[in-house]
This record gives structure tokens, C-alpha cells and sequence, in this order.
């Protein structure tokens, strides 16, 4: 297994999932029932089925130009995660918060589709390096979100998620780096995963407090 492709495949989709799951929660303490849980997963499968067998076709292009389209996937998510992360530290030391809209369920699967969209773009990108990697991810974080909208659901809908868009930005930034050199032709180990990671958290870290 390459722990690299997990652990980003893993951390996108806990934090796009689980947002999902908390419109999920919200909609049935509205509903009182099941329905809205049957309306997220087919606006999650409606993406992530597609993703993982059309998708992993993409291993058959050229490697120099996946890697190269795969890194500047990463990094523009990495750069949205922490924009998302740095408004949401700005907000709160401003004592400012924000209010959940609601209408009917059709949103309840929008929104899924949407979040599971933004994971599949992530996921095209890791599938060509380890696509048993980023399968296994996706399904670990897709179940612990399942099991803990279930039984925390109260909780779950209040989460907020700057400090995982914080993390995951620095590991995104980092796969990025790596394999934007490795389509520039440098002969580079994985290990140079784990000095990348610590100086974008560094970089994130300034980059909120700025």
C-alpha cells in the first residue's frame, strides 16, 4: 500500500464527506426520518462510482503528464483548503459565525454530489499512483462518516473542519510538490514526503495568521 495516496485519499474524503453527512444530520432532525440519508448517498454514489471505474483508466496516459496534471490539481485544492481554513480563523477572531441554509431535499443531494465531487477531482489525481490505495481510503473515511452521522448525528452537524483543511492542505501541497518534480524528470525518494509536509504546515501556519 503507498501511505502517501491513503492518507490524502483518506483525508479529502473524511473532510468533503463529512460535510455532507452534517447537511445529512440537519435535514433529519428536520425530516424525522430516513429519506434524507437515502437522498446523500445517491449523490455520493452518483460521483464516486463513475470516479472508480471509468477513473482508473486514467493510468494508461503518458506519467509524465498525469503527474504533472495531478500536481497542479493538488495544489489548487491545497490553496482552497487553506483559503477556506484562513476565513474561518478570520471569522472567529472577529467573533463573527455563520448559519446553516435549508430548504427542501433536493439539497440534501446537491450538496453530497457536490462534496463527492470535489473529492472525485482529488481522487483522479492519486488513482494513476495507487488505485487500491485511494480505494481504500475513500471507503475507510466513507464508512466512518456513515457510522458516526448514525450515532453522533447531533454532534457531527455542528463540526467544523478548519483545522483537518489545515492538515490536508500541507499534505496535498506536499504530493504535489513531489510529483510536479518528479514530471520534471529529478529521481527523488517518497521520503522527501515527510521534511515537505512539516514546512507547508509551516507555511499554512503563516499563512492563516498573516
Amino acid at each position: 500500500m503507498n501511505f502517501g495516496i491513503f492518507f490524502a485519499a483518506f483525508g479529502i474524503s473524511l473532510l468533503e464527506l463529512s460535510e455532507a453527512g452534517a447537511v445529512t444530520a440537519i435535514y433529519q432532525g428536520i425530516y424525522r426520518g430516513f429519506k434524507p440519508v437515502l437522498y446523500a448517498i445517491a449523490g455520493v454514489l452518483l460521483v464516486l462510482v463513475p470516479t472508480f471505474t471509468v477513473g482508473r483508466y486514467i493510468i494508461y496516459l503518458p506519467l509524465d503528464y498525469v503527474l504533472a496534471v495531478s500536481a497542479a490539481i493538488l495544489f489548487y485544492f491545497g490553496y482552497r483548503l487553506i483559503r477556506s481554513a484562513r476565513r474561518y480563523f478570520r471569522r472567529v477572531g472577529k467573533g463573527k459565525g455563520g448559519e446553516e441554509e435549508r430548504g427542501d431535499l433536493a439539497v440534501v443531494f446537491t450538496v453530497s454530489a457536490i462534496e463527492a465531487f470535489e473529492a472525485a477531482l482529488v481522487l483522479i489525481a492519486l488513482i494513476p499512483r495507487s488505485y487500491s490505495s485511494a480505494l481504500i481510503g475513500t471507503s475507510l473515511a466513507a464508512a466512518i462518516v456513515v457510522v458516526l452521522t448514525a450515532l453522533i448525528k447531533d454532534q457531527i452537524a455542528r463540526i467544523r473542519l478548519p483545522h483537518l483543511k489545515y492538515v490536508l492542505s500541507a499534505l496535498l501541497f506536499s504530493l504535489g510538490t513531489l510529483w510536479a518534480m518528479e514530471a520534471a524528470g529529478l529521481d527523488i525518494t517518497d521520503l522527501v514526503l515527510i521534511p515537505l509536509f512539516f514546512a507547508y504546515l509551516g507555511v499554512n501556519y503563516l499563512a492563516i495568521k498573516m
